[in-house]
């Protein structure tokens, strides 16, 4: 090999080297409207971006296999909602539009066009509120085992009820409690040691304050939220309870339900691969319309 050519691979590879040194890290944390961190995944290459959001107590953990899955195909962010995971704890406003703003920020801030939202529980609800926030980025809302009766209320004392049974279930957990409310039927021993990892040594900031503002939501908000949504809403949720329809329907009446069987709360565990068909069949549906 003459000196020229070796000058020419040697010049090669450090143009290469140069260039994928200068590749920047994805963004993984951006500011919320009140200042707070919020931090999250973020993965994948592609048009349509799909955001997932968690639910009370938990954090973007319980996606990491939607995460992952969905990553090939698409860009995902996956994110830590204000007193979970490790995005800020100490902001004063627990509300659902608060959630729904934070949200919004990371959709501002990435410059994302195309977006589609699945929040699970807790993150329904967020889903809802970020939908109207960025109206025009957001091509499809997937709420994930919540608002099966969007005008069931909450009456004072079952909020109160429901606040302490819930706090005592962090505080206190058991694999009888977990599995009589229903979290999950499948892979028992497995998802019970993983819902404890996420308990912890978390500080429970606004745990308490999120729950309450979630069941407020449902009581005055939810319905006028659903009908402000302009993106087409599909729920995918468990059979454990009926999921009415029509009832939606009188708000959003393109609105249509995927019922998973045989499943507890959190269906992305205990069935992760009906579940991830479910969302690439309602992000096709998006995304084709």
């Amino acid at each position: 090999m003459n000196q020229i050519s070796s000058l020419r691979i040697c010049l090669s590879i450090l143009f290469l080297f140069i260039i994928n040194g200068c590749k920047e890290e994805p963004v993984v944390n951006v500011e919320s409207f009140d200042g707070f961190n919020i931090s999250f995944d973020n993965k994948g290459e592609g048009q349509t971006t799909i955001i997932l959001i968690h639910g009370w107590a938990n954090n973007r953990t319980i996606w990491d296999a939607q995460t992952t899955h969905f990553s090939e195909k698409y860009h995902v962010i996956a994110a830590d909602l204000p007193g979970f995971g490790k995005s800020g704890n100490n902001r004063k406003m627990w509300t659902m539009e608060s959630y729904g703003k934070d949200i919004a920020a990371i959709i501002e801030k990435l410059e994302l066009s195309k977006v589609v939202l699945a929040g699970f529980s807790l993150g329904a609800p967020v889903a809802i509120e970020t939908a109207i926030k960025a109206r025009e980025q957001v091509v499809g809302v997937v709420l994930v085992d919540n608002l099966q009766d969007v005008e069931m209320k909450f009456a004072p004392p079952m909020i109160q009820y429901m606040d302490s049974m819930m706090m005592d279930m962090v505080n206190k957990p058991t694999m009888e409690k977990l599995v009589q409310g229903g979290f999950f039927k499948h892979n028992i021993d497995s998802s019970y040691h993983r819902v404890l990892k996420l308990w912890k040594d978390v500080p429970q900031i606004g745990w308490s304050e999120s729950l309450i503002e979630l069941l407020k939501w449902q009581n005055e908000q939810s319905v006028n939220s659903i009908k402000s949504v302009e993106a087409p809403i599909i729920a995918i949720n468990s059979d454990m309870q009926p999921t009415k329809v029509d009832v939606f329907r009188k708000y959003a009446p393109t609105f249509k339900a995927k019922i998973v069987k045989d499943v507890g709360h959190v269906i992305m565990w205990d069935n992760e691969k009906e579940f991830n068909r479910l969302l690439e069949e309602s992000i096709q549906e998006f995304i084709q319309n």
